[in-house]
């Protein structure tokens, strides 16, 4: 796993020129979730635990030498537990039934894959509920759930290996 996720990310760096030193690489991380950040100019999302730094536009260092991945932030020296790293899926437009549990704000995890969907305001506690995936247009679309509460999605993510 940590060598899929080592070659995406030193792929991406290589075309931005963002300085690596070994496992470590420097990248501008905004928060845009409870422990959802986002690699700034990429449709890359470092999931983190407990990590509790309000970050817009903040360098940090993504140490990948440790299990799973740290994440050090320059300004403010916290260091956060990475859980994992996502890319965003291209997906077909279309309706799709999928079942889904909520894992953290606006983050469910389909059953059954390694994908996820990033949601907005949406603040439904599914938990292995049974909802319907609309996508229209590239990566957005709707999350239907079968009791007729519905979110916006923002996009399909699947865990980088």
């Amino acid at each position: 796993m940590r060598k899929a996720i080592f070659a995406i990310v030193a792929s991406l760096m290589a075309l931005h020129n963002i300085p690596a030193l070994g496992d470590m690489y420097k990248v501008d991380l905004t928060r845009k979730d409870s422990n959802i950040y986002m690699i700034d100019g990429e449709d890359i999302i470092i999931h983190t635990r407990y990590c509790y730094v309000y970050a817009y536009s903040e360098e940090a260092i993504f140490d990948m030498a440790t299990y799973g991945g740290e994440l050090v932030f320059l300004e403010s020296k916290d260091k956060c537990v990475v859980e994992a790293v996502f890319g965003r899926s291209e997906q077909i437009s279309g309706r799709y039934a999928v079942r889904v549990s909520r894992d953290n704000n606006n983050w469910y995890e389909i059953f059954g894959s390694n994908s996820y969907i990033r949601t907005s305001n949406c603040i439904y506690l599914a938990l292995g509920k049974e909802a319907y995936l609309t996508i229209s247009s590239p990566g957005f679309g709707r999350l239907q759930f079968i009791d007729g509460n519905d979110c916006r999605v923002e996009g399909v993510y699947t865990k980088l290996q």
